[in-house]
């Protein structure tokens, strides 16, 4: 199963592109933030993940940086990582 196809499957809605790695974002409400903000590689037959949460849209024109959770230790966190690896 492809990336995009696995996403979609779990309620993520393709970004964007760059180079080898694609984005992913999924609402948690019904607004635009916060949301799961995956960033994917497709590594082999496997996928390499980085997910965190996106609180709000980044700040200032032309920046990247927002507020987003990025800790470990958040269980929001852990709970989607696990929805994820039991797809």
């Amino acid at each position: 199963m492809s990336a995009a196809s696995f996403f979609r499957r779990a309620g993520y809605h393709f970004q964007k592109r760059e180079e080898k790695e694609m984005a992913f974002v999924r609402r948690l409400t019904d607004r635009e933030f916060p949301r799961f903000h995956a960033f994917v590689k497709v590594v082999g037959n496997k996928f390499e993940v980085n997910i965190h949460i996106d609180h709000k849209r980044a700040s200032y024109d032309g920046s990247r940086a927002h507020s987003g959770e990025y800790d470990g230790d958040s269980e929001l966190l852990r709970v989607e990582t696990e929805r994820l690896k039991n797809l």
